[in-house]
């Protein structure tokens, strides 16, 4: 144990789930600071890692300065505003021994780098189209180094629709000639995976879109697919949070209206 009195930094599921581990090997979490107004990871962690555990969490807050000399002795948390600035009089001591970091999950792409693959600055992953395949004619990425994943589940699907684009690749049966739509985030959506989709593919059943919001909505929202004037597909759901993907699917049945698009739009609205 590197030591007994953690304060964490970082409300990502990673930094809740240590919060949990930390606590059942015998150590004590002070606190957890989120310096955005609102989780950033799933609600099932924030419950499961922290309320069950007595753990606080503080959105908006920060660690200030660190004091110690050998070793860390506190932490200074202050409270930040809307622009990230510290609020006067808010600023508290903490004694710790450890400071734990968890401020920010990104795909290594080192590689896809020296490749020339095109990276989305948003997921620092690279930009794949819905069969996985980077810009880079045969190469093909998925999982964690395209963008985060909440659920181990979505990595193994991802790898399945990669292999078979890949396959497919390898096996010359995809047409030379490749026609993509791009894919654009609307009204409070940061970004969506894939980036385009090849009109190919629609030809082999539903098609699925998985994004995060930039702000959180904690109502009732619609998840909207359209071309920019026409709706092709919509969900509901009963909210959405920053911190947790939302998946959606067009149908296969819009597959001549998707065909005829220039570009995708996708928004999440409140209903």
């Amino acid at each position: 144990m590197p030591g007994r009195n953690f304060v964490i930094l970082g409300s990502g599921d990673i930094g809740m789930i240590m919060a949990r581990r930390l606590t059942l090997e015998g150590a004590k979490v002070e606190q957890v600071l989120e310096v955005m107004p609102y989780l950033t990871g799933l609600t099932r962690n924030y419950v499961q890692c922290l309320m069950d555990f007595g753990i606080p969490l503080h959105l908006s807050h920060t660690v200030n300065r660190i004091i110690g000399n050998r070793r860390v002795e506190a932490v200074e948390s202050v409270q930040v505003d809307e622009r990230w600035q510290p609020v006067p009089g808010t600023a508290r001591i903490v004694p710790c021994d450890t400071l734990l970091l968890s401020v920010g999950l990104i795909p290594e792409n080192e590689l896809s780098r020296k490749a020339g693959v095109k990276i989305d600055p948003i997921t620092a992953g690279p930009w794949v189209d819905d069969g996985f395949e980077t810009n880079v004619p045969g190469v093909f990425a998925a999982g964690n180094v395209v963008h985060v994943y909440d659920l181990v589940d979505w990595v193994t699907e991802a790898g399945y629709a990669a292999g078979k684009s890949a396959a497919r690749f390898a096996l010359r049966e995809r047409e030379k000639e490749r026609r993509h739509i791009p894919m654009i985030a609307g009204q409070n959506v940061r970004y969506i995976v894939p980036q385009e989709i090849d009109k190919e593919n629609l030809k082999d059943g539903d098609i699925r879109l998985q994004l995060r919001v930039t702000q959180p909505l904690e109502e009732l929202v619609w998840i909207e697919v359209s071309d920019g004037e026409n709706s092709i597909t919509r969900k509901g759901a009963p909210y959405a949070r920053p911190g947790e993907i939302i998946t959606l699917s067009i149908p296969q049945r819009a597959y001549d209206q998707v065909a005829k698009a220039g570009q995708l739009r996708v928004d999440v609205t409140k209903r």
